[in-house]
């Protein structure tokens, strides 16, 4: 336990009063005994109070030597933080020059009907709406610029501190021009590149803002700030320890303002929660501008107010630990959370302990961003994801990544992110005692669930949900029946927003453990525990996902194609991942209908091959390149391709293969797929629709799933070519059809010797062994066809498969495939580590005991 502050003297009104009786009968015996009526008592009384107030205020000197213990430790009250918002100044009609936008430009909203000063925010920086241009845009924020403050005259003398004249100051924004001192200098005293302005014909040297004047140079222009108050401390004077040990005489930590010499202020005050506006309220320009208009398209946020003493008393002891340095999690918190209102929350993680292709040493910070109360909703029904999203400003993460940079120990790296969100919803039954409000315990119990499951603080949990936090229907349980009135809790379930149906492709990640990808619709999911809980990791609006592919050897890189809704063949567009899909690369290429995606490597450098309907096309993952066409077949130089596949070291040689369109067969490459040394296979006739890869030891073998044709039946089953270098093995093709009743072959996977179909018209088909007397069977389960896609993670179990019905697992061999990515859950709903859940719809009915009878 904490130990207890002890009372200085902790004798009450009662006693003091006890006190002054038997001092004043042996001062004053003629007093005797005094009735409440005599003046004698009502005086004893009056001072007896008097005393248990000082008596009071002695006993809070504990609180001030801890507040003043604080200080000495560099714990200050937080400033006012300014809100921000990007705004997009445009014209009314076409000019034929430049029109400026001045730094400090003030833009307002509408005065309120009740009198209330309108919100004004001024602009960071000058900017330009050039000829033909309709308009610009520019960050500006919730403050007031004060400008050239005249705060005070140098002394000469070591410890100067001044006041400024309109505090508080805003918390720092970044840019460095949140306050800026000048202190007035002669002209041959800035010599060289020294930074300085010109106010009223008179130069001032900028001085620089520090934390403390520990290791600066005797002559650094530098100060402290406490943007709270508003008070400005020049360097003091201090005895240093010399290279003996011993204290040499006292000096100056830093340069001081020369006696006489004028110290100016420029600064930003004001700030505060009232900035965070909505959009589209900031259209009233202060100083008009002829012929612009002004807008906010984007809502305000990041403002917060001065924090309280009390708050301060709390963090201290946080603070303490810190040092305005950033080493363990907690620091890189703290930190984040002080660079910026408009952060609530902050996790630090080490990368390289969940992701492998992480490099070590480097911390991510993921950030949540505040939402100011009035848009929280009256129940916290308001935190929703989306609208989380919209409060994400890349100004804010910048400004925290710049601020932990700063901190950051040698040899770590730091990366900012905003958190990401995954999206449930409880329905549930309850059963109300019968003296309950059945509205009223509702609406206690929809509260109770939307303040619970939120990434935001609340009563019932401080820290919010907390990241990477599974939610168990037991726990959900518990939450409705901790509310008083409810007698039982008859039925939860949890359900989540997004799931992978309609699947047209699912991939493994060779690299990151228990991993898969897959593609439904406009969205690509990610699994990071083998398909028991989902993610939408990627979003391509508008666009059908075809095709994912994970590299076989560089951990975290993933590439997909997609292609606009209704289009067959034309337009396909391929996105990059080297993160295991966490963030995207900014560059993407297009090309015509692209059918199979395929990783390789070439001088130690990824390429991604592209099997399209205008040939086979590399993309070498080097700065500034884009895919360009691989020449296949000479005779054919705009043959199209439907699957591509490749593989590493076989024979001496990397080998790439493709399958024609049109039925013209499978080519080959045993040199990383260059240009002129593919030659055919064979296969001419057949509708090869897939190509894979089976690894057995050294061995690799080449696999080709056939479509079916009118004359075909019940299809003709798969092929297998081992890649045996430039020499063509024995017998070539071996062909695999006993037991096969599957139609077309759509997919191929390997596990353990076992050789995994996804058909057309059978579910999953399975053949063991690959013998030549081999036939295929089939697990007779849940699992209805087409199976479009497979995935197997380096030949081992467990086996996914994807398809209209969405994903299916089959943990071992021989098991039957079940259902993996259920929107309706009865047990539990996983979260990755970096991800928070977030609340969607709740829906609770509230009912009695006779309609649970």
């Amino acid at each position: 336990m904490s130990l207890p502050s002890p009372q200085l003297d902790d004798r009450t009104f009662r006693q003091l009063l006890d006190e002054a009786h038997v001092r004043m009968a042996g001062k004053c015996p003629e007093w005797g005994a005094l009735s409440p009526q005599e003046p004698e008592k009502v005086l004893l009384e009056a001072f007896a109070h008097l005393t248990e107030m000082m008596l009071h205020r002695l006993n809070r000197l504990p609180d001030k030597a801890y507040v003043e213990f604080l200080r000495l430790l560099g714990v200050r009250l937080q400033p006012p933080s300014a809100a921000s918002v990007s705004l997009r100044f445009g014209l009314e009609a076409p000019a034929g020059h430049p029109v400026d936008i001045p730094r400090g430009t003030r833009v307002a909203t509408a005065r309120a009907e009740g009198g209330t000063e309108p919100v004004v925010f001024s602009t960071a920086e000058a900017v330009r709406i050039l000829p033909g241009a309709s308009e610009v845009r520019v960050l500006a924020y919730h403050c007031e610029h004060v400008e050239a403050e005249l705060v005070g005259y140098g002394t000469g003398q070591p410890g100067l501190t001044v006041r400024l004249g309109r505090p508080p100051l805003v918390a720092p924004t970044g840019d460095g021009l949140d306050v800026v001192v000048g202190v007035e200098a002669e002209p041959g005293e800035l010599e060289g590149r020294v930074p300085a302005r010109r106010h009223e014909g008179r130069l001032y040297r900028m001085w620089w803002e520090v934390e403390d004047f520990a290791y600066l140079a005797p002559n650094e222009p530098a100060y402290r700030v406490d943007r709270a108050t508003g008070t400005l401390t020049f360097a003091p004077a201090a005895r240093i320890l010399g290279d003996e040990g011993a204290l040499g005489e006292a000096r100056a930590l830093a340069a001081v303002p020369p006696a006489g010499r004028a110290i100016r202020v420029w600064y930003r005050r004001g700030g505060g929660a009232r900035g965070n506006v909505s959009a589209h309220r900031l259209e009233v320009l202060e100083e008009p501008l002829p012929g612009v208009k002004v807008t906010n398209p984007r809502p305000a946020m990041g403002g917060r107010d001065a924090e309280t003493l009390e708050n301060a008393l709390v963090r201290g002891p946080q603070e303490r630990h810190s040092l305005r340095r950033a080493i363990t999690a907690g620091d890189f918190e703290l930190l984040a959370l002080r660079a910026s209102g408009a952060v609530a929350r902050a996790k630090a993680l080490t990368l390289a302990q969940g992701w492998v292709h992480a490099a070590p040493g480097t911390v991510q910070v993921l950030l949540v961003p505040h939402l100011p109360p009035e848009l929280q909703g009256c129940h916290g029904e308001g935190v929703t994801a989306g609208r989380l999203r919209r409060h994400q400003a890349e100004e804010v993460r910048a400004q925290v990544q710049r601020e932990l940079e700063a901190r950051r120990p040698l040899g770590t790296e730091v990366e900012v992110a905003w958190a990401r969100y995954k999206t449930v919803s409880v329905v549930a039954r309850v059963v109300a005692q019968p003296t309950q409000d059945a509205e009223a315990l509702k609406l206690r119990l929809l509260e109770r669930l939307y303040r619970t499951l939120s990434p935001l603080a609340s009563g019932g949990h401080p820290g919010g949900w907390g990241f990477g936090q599974p939610l168990r229907t037991a726990q959900v349980r518990d939450m409705l029946l901790a509310e008083p009135g409810v007698r039982a809790v008859a039925r939860v379930r949890v359900r989540v927003d997004e799931v992978p149906r309609e699947v047209r492709t699912l991939a493994a990640d060779a690299s990151q453990p228990r991993t898969f990808y897959a593609g439904a619709d406009e969205l690509l999911f990610r699994t990071g525990n083998a398909g028991e809980g989902w993610e939408a990791v990627g979003r391509f609006s508008g666009e059908q996902v075809d095709v994912v592919a994970a590299h076989p050897a560089r951990a975290g890189w993933v590439a997909v194609a997609s292609r606009p809704r209704g289009s067959l063949f034309l337009h396909s567009r391929v996105s990059l991942s080297r993160d295991c899909c966490e963030t995207w690369e900014p560059g993407t290429a297009t090309l015509e209908g692209v059918k199979d995606l395929a990783w390789t490597v070439r001088e130690g450098t990824p390429v991604l091959l592209l099997a399209t309907v205008a040939g086979l096309f590399e993309w070498v993952m080097r700065p500034g390149t884009l895919p360009r066409p691989v020449l296949v077949d000479p005779s054919h130089p705009r043959l199209g391709f439907c699957a591509v596949a490749a593989t590493g070291e076989a024979g001496g040689g990397a080998c790439v293969a493709v399958a024609a369109m049109d039925r013209a067969g499978v080519l080959l490459s045993d040199r990383e797929g260059r240009p002129g040394t593919f030659w055919h296979l064979g296969l001419r006739g057949q509708e090869v629709r897939v190509l894979e890869v089976q690894r057995e030891g050294a061995s690799a073998f080449l696999w080709a799933g056939l479509g079916t044709g009118p004359e075909d039946g019940a299809g003709q089953g798969c092929m297998s070519w081992e890649l045996s270098g430039g020499e063509p093995p024995p017998g070539g093709w071996r062909g695999f059809g006993q037991g096969w009743t599957g139609g077309g072959c759509l997919a191929l996977a390997f596990a353990g010797g076992t050789v995994y179909a996804g058909t057309q018209e059978a579910g999953v088909l399975a053949l063991a062994g690959g013998q030549a007397a081999a036939a295929w069977r089939r697990t007779e389960a849940g699992r209805s066809p087409p199976v479009q896609a497979l995935a197997v993670q380096t030949g081992a179990m467990p086996l996914l498969s994807g398809g209209p019905q969405g994903v299916f697992r089959r943990a071992t061999e021989g098991a039957e495939d079940m259902p993996c990515a259920p929107r309706e859950f009865s047990e539990e709903v996983t979260v990755p580590p970096s991800w928070l859940l977030c609340s969607g719809f709740h829906e609770v009915e509230v009912g009695g005991d006779d309609e649970e009878r």
